[in-house]
């Protein structure tokens, strides 16, 4: 049985495991890093579905993820797609991480 909708995807949860260790600075990077991605592959459908997330918001902001607007919508945005394109977004997502993380070493 999952407590929330993410724990059925262990990737996600792993990846918001990780992120809520991550400084508030480095979450803004990231979160924006994450809007690009999803504008680069759901460009046509992004004001659609912002439009309908923000109709139906959730019934509260009490997770950590939720403190920072773009992250938010980046996970809530995960939320309405299908399956396979929930698990292909995801992984763009830890690729994205792992760069920023190798450039942030490098620096």
């Amino acid at each position: 049985m999952y407590n929330r909708w993410y724990d059925k995807y262990p990737e996600l949860k792993t990846l918001l495991t990780l992120l809520e260790k991550v400084d508030s600075y480095y979450i803004d990077i990231i979160a924006q890093d994450f809007i690009q991605i999803i504008l680069s592959k759901y460009q046509s459908e992004f004001d659609e579905k912002m439009q309908a997330m923000s109709d139906n918001p959730p019934p509260g902001y009490n997770r950590w993820y939720d403190e920072n607007y773009n992250l938010h919508t980046c996970i809530e945005f995960i939320k309405t797609l299908p399956d396979d394109e929930k698990k292909e977004l995801i992984n763009s997502f830890i690729m994205s991480v792992m760069s920023f993380v190798t450039n942030v070493d490098d620096q």
